[in-house]
């Protein structure tokens, strides 16, 4: 399957790497981000720390199993332009990019370094919200029931 060409430029610049695919690897990326979800969507929705958490962890799960699909990895450019490139690629709207992007620096940019600040009701519902949605998109995409 060709990639596209956005896929093909970042391995040209050497921000992602062209790989072999993994047999596998595509329907077990979507069923882990399945998987957080359901363990997100049974949780206490007043934990909105843990519920976040799972719901962007299972985000980042479609994001790789989009990446496996175009058969590349991430190089130097890291988790932050994978998250983008596939976010477009599923055609995730601007507020949504917004708040993906947003997520993914308070998740990396704090929890690695200094206990992860708050999170509200409203932000966890969204990061579940926006898993729920492109979890089946990730499904179409990559041809993987």
């Amino acid at each position: 399957m060709p990639r596209p060409a956005e896929y093909e430029n970042l391995i040209k610049t050497k921000a992602f790497e062209a790989i072999a695919p993994t047999p596998g690897a595509i329907a077990g990326f979507l069923h882990n981000a399945a998987d957080y979800k359901t363990t997100a969507d049974e949780l206490d929705p007043a934990r909105h720390l843990q519920v976040f958490t799972l719901a962007y962890e299972g985000y980042f799960q479609v994001v790789q199993a989009v990446l496996e699909f175009y058969e590349v990895r991430t190089k130097d450019a890291g988790r932050n332009l994978a998250i983008q490139r596939v976010s477009t690629s599923l055609g995730v709207g601007s507020q949504e990019f917004a708040f993906i992007t947003k997520a993914h620096e308070r998740r990396n940019g704090t929890s690695y370094v200094s206990p992860f600040p708050p999170v509200s009701k409203a932000e966890a519902a969204t990061m579940l919200s926006i898993l729920a949605k492109y979890l089946p998109v990730a499904h179409t995409l990559t041809g993987t029931l």
